[in-house]
């Protein structure tokens, strides 16, 4: 499903992504710079296949998806992804399409966003990601927003020609018991 408009600080909005914003996505996840932490990557150009994964994301009920817009203009995507409704958990993500953009705090604050969103409207009780270790950039912004690392997977994605690590995080509630940081004890 498509989240709802989401007003944030600095001229950043999460809203509702239209069928134009999915043709952006799709151009922006085949630039080097902007996908170097991602992989490669495939997917049906036509207009046809646009529409088509459009519509099946604004029916899917285990995701909510929204564009980034930085000063109005569409930057980027954030979701929740792979919802478990019983369990109250899923997955999140976010991308800024727009190298010259990032140290801005734009994917801080939709990351803000998002993430309040779990809590207040979904209820949710725990919300987790993976992102490349070298992107320091994501793994920060998502640490400011209370994502904190759960695991490291070890050589976990090949890309240009190299092995990258992947950080773990997840976040909980502000006052849940899971939530609450405890830190690990110095011997003994």
């Amino acid at each position: 499903m498509f989240g709802p408009r989401l007003d944030g600080k600095n001229g950043v909005t999460l809203r509702a992504p239209t069928l134009d914003d999915a043709k952006i996505f799709v151009r922006w996840m085949l630039e080097p710079e902007t996908t170097r932490f991602w992989g490669g990557r495939t997917a049906d150009f036509r207009d046809e296949a646009f529409a088509e994964r459009h519509k099946k994301n604004a029916d899917d009920p285990t995701r909510v998806i929204w564009s980034i817009a930085y000063e109005d203009e569409t930057v980027g995507f954030a979701g929740l992804f792979d919802i478990d409704w019983v369990a109250r958990d899923c997955e999140s993500g976010i991308f800024i399409g727009r190298a010259d953009l990032y140290g801005r705090g734009i994917a801080t604050e939709a990351v803000r966003l998002r993430t309040e969103f779990a809590w207040r409207e979904m209820r949710l009780h725990r919300v987790h990601n993976w992102i490349s270790l070298r992107n320091r950039g994501s793994r920060r912004a998502n640490e400011k927003s209370g994502y904190r690392q759960m695991g490291l997977l070890k050589r976990y994605g090949f890309r240009s020609g190299q092995w990258y690590d992947d950080w773990l995080g997840e976040v909980f509630p502000p006052g849940s018991p899971a939530g609450t940081f405890v830190p690990p004890s110095k011997g003994g």
